[in-house]
């Protein structure tokens, strides 16, 4: 008895009834969701995100959106769509943000005294969407798009994400649409990571039924293929027959003629040899020997730079605060191993290290739990306070084991540094170093911080 499977409603196909409880497990492992009906044999799939609520918001709060920022969001919209969830785009109606899964406003300002396009997340200081925050940034940064924090006090809808665009003003169109596109296609992106981690599913789960089809017909040999590779295997059979029969049959006209003449027998010998050879020389052309691929030469290299924002405070007796983010991205074709950070700082006196950097002490009792243990960053060594004010050094590895592949990368995120104002003509520093595979290897930082009073 065979069962019928729709996806989507559409019908896919049948299969075996008794290849439904690994079909049923098979798709709990994948994300898919499925629906068992016993009475009409039928099994109804889904996309893991079915259910799932988008709203995307355009413009600040108090006031509607550019044509840009709806060209942007209707371009998520149509990436997200085929996903399997709910996508709405509105205007300014916040009381939408309360039962959705993901709220994202996305706005535009152009500057006039900006030199470069960037992407700023207003993140409130009670934010509940830090781990949206997180897969959106990871996935924007990939635009090449710098990306800044900016933390805003009071905020009144802090289950919405805030993502701003700042341009320069006068920005040619051309680069204006390919910033819209690659923001777009990100965002999207971001939004599909962040449910593929809060669910435990897999991206098979998101694709439609269309891309599922295209997906597993490249690796199944249909019957046409197999006729097709049939007729193209026959020629070479074909060809080895020929050769066998031809060989046979000089081999019977050379028999022929040395009993016929009374050859001798160096001669019939001769003759064999002959033969052979000129198979050996057909069986070589047949076989070709392969190349050997040629070694690629080993080159251990990466790009360094920071990432920040400084948080200006019009008070005297208030810091300033700055966040920061060290990026390390792995440009060589070897793997980068358990990445230690050095962050140089001047003067040492003005300056306190903070942010969600623990103690060797209190790793153990402190440190977020995730899949695959703690994680987390840390002190490397127990005096490291004392350590800093003697030679303005903070030393920080991960908690966890850490590799960076070739073309990936591993951010120290959300360090703070505070200061109190400066005297005139003085100023705050700080600078980057990161030492990989046992310390075999360093890179500095393509850029510093400074700030100038």
């Amino acid at each position: 008895m065979d069962v019928e499977v729709y996806y989507s409603g559409q019908r896919g196909g049948t299969m075996p009834y008794a290849a439904l409880p690994a079909f049923r497990l098979f798709c709990k492992q994948n994300g898919f969701q499925l629906k068992w009906d016993s009475t009409n044999k039928r099994v109804d799939l889904d996309s893991g995100l079915k259910g799932k609520v988008c709203v995307l918001f355009t413009g600040i709060s108090s006031g509607g959106g550019t044509a840009y920022e709806w060209e942007v969001l209707a371009n998520v919209q149509k990436f997200l769509s085929d996903s399997g969830m709910e996508v709405v785009i509105s205007q300014n109606n916040p009381s939408l943000a309360k039962n959705t899964d993901v709220a994202i406003r996305f706005s535009l300002k152009e500057m006039r005294v900006l030199e470069k396009p960037r992407l700023i997340f207003f993140q409130s200081e009670d934010e509940k969407r830090q781990d949206l925050v997180k897969c959106l940034r990871a996935e924007l940064q990939q635009s090449g798009i710098p990306c800044h924090y900016k933390v805003t006090k009071n905020q009144k809808q802090p289950s919405i994400v805030h993502i701003q665009l700042q341009l320069p003003l006068f920005t040619e169109v051309s680069k204006r649409k390919l910033y819209a596109e690659k923001i777009a296609l990100h965002l999207a992106s971001g939004v599909l990571e962040y449910f593929q981690n809060g669910l435990h599913i897999q991206p098979m789960a998101f694709l439609p039924p269309t891309i599922l089809k295209l997906f597993y017909s490249t690796m199944l040999i249909t019957p046409d293929n197999e006729s097709q590779q049939g007729a193209d295997e026959k020629p070479w059979a074909e060809e080895q027959s020929t050769i066998q029969e031809s060989n046979q049959s000089s081999a019977e006209d050379s028999d022929s003629n040395i009993e016929g003449n009374s050859e001798s027998d160096s001669e019939r010998e001769e003759l064999m040899i002959l033969a052979e050879e000129e198979l050996l020389d057909q069986v070589v052309t047949i076989h070709p020997v392969e190349e050997v691929p040629e070694q690629v030469e080993t080159r251990t290299a990466a790009e360094v730079y920071f990432d920040y924002t400084l948080i200006h405070s019009e008070s005297a007796e208030k810091p300033y605060l700055l966040i920061g983010t060290l990026q390390v991205k792995n440009t060589g074709n070897v793997e980068l191993k358990n990445p230690i950070v050095c962050l140089r700082v001047s003067p040492v006196d003005s300056i306190k290290m903070g942010g969600q950097v623990l103690p060797p002490k209190l790793v153990e009792t402190m440190a977020v739990q995730g899949t695959s243990g703690l994680k987390g960053w840390r002190y490397l060594e127990d005096d490291w306070f004392a350590q800093a004010m003697e030679r303005g050094e903070y030393w920080i590895a991960p908690i966890q084991p850490v590799t960076i592949a070739p073309e990936s990368t591993e951010s120290f995120q959300n360090f703070q540094i505070s200061f109190l104002k400066q005297e005139a003509g003085k100023g705050i520093v700080v600078e980057g170093v990161v030492l990989c595979n046992d310390q075999t290897v360093h890179f500095s930082a393509n850029n510093r911080i400074a700030v100038s009073f």
